[in-house]
């Protein structure tokens, strides 16, 4: 299969991408500067199966459950849910500012939100208007992921806050990012042991929850660097995203370009051909086989006229992209 560009593509930056969280299923939900959330089915040629507009610019989204209902979360502070078959959305709950980040755990039936607000906040969806949990987190939020046990969130002090989802009124640690700059992103692997952040250096570090582990086995390396001439031009990397079956993880940049890379062998897998501008979001399909590439300029650059177009981009995987090295 060839790589497939998805018409009806956003007006606005792309925020967040995601591919529906069940084997088979090849729904993507994409959020938007806009203010709209956008529902494709990337099958095939792909074609635009759901649009909804929402009051103000959307910063992320997911899907719960199934892909019936999406969360969204964005400029207006609120946390809402909405199905685009009655477009009728619900308030679950709201913020003191921006929410930046918002995860489904469907282990426990819980949300998470990390926001401009300096708070990290859960919600029973049994229980709207009112967080079950509610955590100062002393900066504010750019990034979040979640494992089966651990919500990890990464803030403007460059630090990595680590919370118990079975506790969240202490962290389990807060430990400085082995990135001496902004942290962009920041993705748990399948196995849960060990995560991968980037940041606007040019750098991505893989580092582990274990304490002695991560005193061990963490790094970090340099990536998504061109050459003007003699001298290095370090670009942002503003995507991460791991491989469901693989372990491996593919990286998205400011330079244009997506690199797949083995952790464990500490080696670049894949790069593909450039793209017209920077990547803003990756996700994998659940079953490895698409990768999702929201190509959105990313403002690196300031203003520019006329803004480069937004895409979305499906690459069909191959197990040549994401196979670990051979050790």
């Amino acid at each position: 299969m060839s790589t497939v560009r998805l018409q009806h593509a956003p007006q606005d930056g792309i925020s967040r991408l995601r591919f529906a969280p069940i084997a088979g299923n090849h729904h993507l939900l994409v959020s938007s500067w806009d203010s709209h959330i956008r529902l494709y089915d990337t099958y095939g040629a792909g074609r635009l199966i759901g649009l909804k507009r929402h009051n103000r610019a959307i910063l992320d989204c997911c899907f719960m459950q199934d892909t019936s209902q999406y969360l969204a979360v964005g400029l207006d502070a609120r946390l809402v849910t909405c199905d685009f078959q009655s477009q009728k959305e619900f308030v679950i709950g709201q913020h003191d500012a921006p929410i930046k980040c918002v995860e489904f755990h469907a282990a426990t039936n819980q949300v998470f939100t990390a926001s401009w607000d300096r708070t990290l906040r859960g919600w029973d969806l049994r229980q709207p208007s009112r967080a079950v949990a509610h955590v100062s987190l002393g900066t504010k939020a750019f990034c979040m992921d979640t494992s089966a046990d651990k919500v990890i969130v990464g803030g403007a002090d460059r630090q990595l806050h680590i919370y118990d989802i079975r506790s969240m009124h202490a962290p389990l640690d807060r430990r400085e990012s082995t990135l001496h700059h902004q942290i962009r992103a920041v993705q748990v692997s399948p196995c849960g042991l060990r995560y991968a952040s980037s940041s606007i250096e040019g750098r991505v570090a893989l580092e582990y929850f274990n304490k002695e582990e991560n005193d061990r086995s963490k790094y970090a390396f340099k990536c998504h660097r061109t050459k003007n001439g003699d001298e290095d031009v370090i670009h942002a990397v503003n995507a991460l995203a791991f491989h469901p079956t693989r372990g491996t993880f593919a990286s998205g940049g400011s330079d244009s370009s997506v690199c797949f890379w083995d952790g464990e062998a500490k080696k670049r897998i894949w790069k593909l051909d450039p793209f017209s501008t920077s990547i803003a979001s990756l996700s994998f399909s659940a079953d490895g086989s698409s990768l999702a590439i929201g190509v959105s300029y990313t403002f690196d650059e300031g203003e520019k006229y006329p803004c480069p177009s937004e895409e979305v981009v499906i690459q069909p995987i191959s197990d040549q992209m994401v196979a670990p090295k051979v050790r």
